[in-house]
C-alpha cells in the first residue's frame, strides 16, 4: 500500500477526530471525556483546531509555529464518514470538499502534529508566550478542563527543564489509524517531522509511552527522565493504570545542518514495528 504524506487541510478534521479517538482509546483521552464526547464537543474541537491552523502554522523554516502532516493511502477511498461535518457548524461550507476533490479524495491513516521554534529565545520571550497561551485557553464542554490543564503545565514544566530556551522541533501528537498500525506509518511521518530537524539543524524532543519509546529510540531519541504528572489526581478512576510519558531529547545533527532521505512509501520502511505516543488533545 502507498502511504504518502502530504501537510494537513482543513477538510482533514474529520479523519483527525476519527483517529485521534481510535488511537488513544486506551490512553488519556477515556479520562479526558469520561462520559464520551457529543456534537458539542465536536465543533468545538473542529472551531478550535482551524483556527489554530488558520493561525499558528508555520510557513517556512525560520518561522515558529505548527506543522501538521497527514498521512494517507494513496489506493483507498476516504472514509464518507471523513468527508461530513456538523450542520450546524458554521465553518462547513469554508472547509468541506466538494464536487470532484470530494470524489478524489483518498483515506487518511495518520497524523503528526509538530511544534517548530527555529531559534533560542529570551525568558521574557516565553513568559509572554505563556501568558497569552493562558488567554486563549479553552476546553470542549464534555471535557475534564483540570486534567487538561495540569496535563498542560507538566508539558510546559517538562520542556522547560529539558529544552529550555534552545531551539527545538517538539512532536506534540502522532496518532495512526488502528487499521494502519504496524506498517511504518508513524516512521514515515516522523521521519517528515525529522527531516526538518536536520534541514535546519536543531534537537528534536518529545514524551512517549512506554509503548512508544521503543520507536522513537530506533529514530534517534534518548530518554531523560519521565514527566512529573499523576493523572490520578484528575481522574480518579485512572489509578493503577500506566500513564508514565519519558521525556526524549534526540540531539541536533552533529555539524549542523544536513539533509536526510526523502520520503518514501510505507511499504519500503524496514523493520515497520508501527508504535502510538499516546498525547491529550
Amino acid at each position: 500500500m502507498p502511504i504518502l504524506v502530504r501537510p494537513m487541510r482543513p477538510s482533514d478534521l474529520p479523519a483527525r477526530e476519527r483517529i485521534m479517538a481510535a488511537a488513544f482509546s486506551a490512553g488519556l483521552r477515556p479520562h479526558i471525556y469520561p462520559n464520551g464526547t457529543t456534537p458539542a464537543d465536536t465543533i468545538h474541537m473542529f472551531t478550535d483546531t482551524l483556527s489554530s491552523m488558520q493561525s499558528k502554522t508555520s510557513l517556512s523554516d525560520d518561522q515558529p509555529g505548527s506543522r501538521l502532516f497527514v498521512a494517507y493511502d494513496s489506493e483507498v477511498p476516504a472514509l464518507p464518514s471523513d468527508l461530513e461535518f456538523p450542520e450546524t457548524w458554521e465553518k462547513k461550507t469554508e472547509v468541506e470538499l466538494t464536487g470532484k476533490a470530494r470524489e478524489e479524495e483518498k483515506r487518511i491513516v495518520g497524523l503528526a502534529l509538530w511544534q517548530l521554534q527555529p531559534s533560542a529565545r529570551k525568558q521574557e520571550d516565553v513568559d509572554k508566550e505563556k501568558e497569552s497561551a493562558d488567554g486563549d485557553s479553552s476546553h470542549a464542554p464534555s471535557a475534564n478542563a483540570a486534567l487538561l490543564d495540569g496535563f498542560a503545565e507538566a508539558l510546559t514544566a517538562a520542556r522547560d527543564r529539558w529544552i529550555g530556551l534552545e531551539a527545538y522541533l517538539y512532536l506534540k501528537v502522532l496518532a495512526i489509524d488502528p487499521a494502519y498500525q504496524r506498517k511504518g506509518v508513524g516512521s514515515l511521518l516522523l521521519d517528515e517531522g525529522l527531516n526538518i530537524a536536520d534541514r535546519i539543524g536543531l534537537q528534536a524532543y518529545l514524551e512517549a509511552t512506554e509503548v512508544g519509546r521503543l520507536l522513537y529510540k530506533r529514530k534517534g531519541f534518548e530518554d531523560r527522565d519521565y514527566m512529573d504528572f499523576d493523572v490520578a489526581k484528575y481522574a480518579p478512576a485512572a489509578e493503577g493504570e500506566d500513564h508514565r510519558f519519558m521525556c526524549m531529547v534526540r540531539p541536533a545533527p552533529a555539524g549542523g545542518k544536513k539533509t536526510v532521505g526523502g520520503i518514501k512509501g510505507a511499504n519500503e520502511e524496514q523493520g515497520g514495528n508501527e508504535v502510538v505516543v499516546e498525547k491529550a488533545e
